[in-house]
């Protein structure tokens, strides 16, 4: 009797770490929009938004990341991202300038990230003669 009941205590375990696991299993990754440095480019309107474009290179609930391509002379007129916890700047081709909470503009030179909390009024311009493109990245 002690040998039926250790079998019973043994698969009522096992049952319930089989349940835990197929509960704790990370859920399915929903669609996501998929780009890469190919995705067309589109111009940003808007007052303000001079010679300046973008491509959605990802966009899930999670993250979202844009390529975006500012030529010379181009300027993002100053707004904030209000739908995220924080957001990566990245100009990845050259430098830009990057004016946060109308603040004096700051040089952001290629490949360093500018870090700017959720909400952060800001605006970026092409002081230089050739485009730069930026990589910047939503975590939301």
């Amino acid at each position: 009797m002690r040998h039926a009941a250790l079998l019973v205590v043994v698969g009522l375990g096992c049952f319930s770490l089989g349940t835990l696991t197929a509960q704790t299993q990370a859920p399915a990754q929903p669609a996501v929009v998929v780009g890469d440095l190919t995705t067309p480019l589109k111009a940003l309107a808007g007052d303000g938004n001079v010679a300046i474009s973008n491509a959605v290179l990802r966009d899930q609930p999670e993250v979202r990341v844009l390529h975006v391509r500012v030529e010379p002379g181009g300027s993002r007129a100053m707004h904030a991202h209000t739908d995220v916890k924080f957001h990566l700047f990245i100009p990845i081709s050259g430098s830009m300038e990057m004016t946060v909470d109308d603040a004096h503009a700051v040089a952001v030179p290629a490949w360093q990230p500018f870090y700017m909390k959720a909400s952060t009024r800001h605006a970026f311009h092409n002081s230089g003669t050739a485009p730069v493109d930026i990589l910047e990245l939503f975590v939301r």
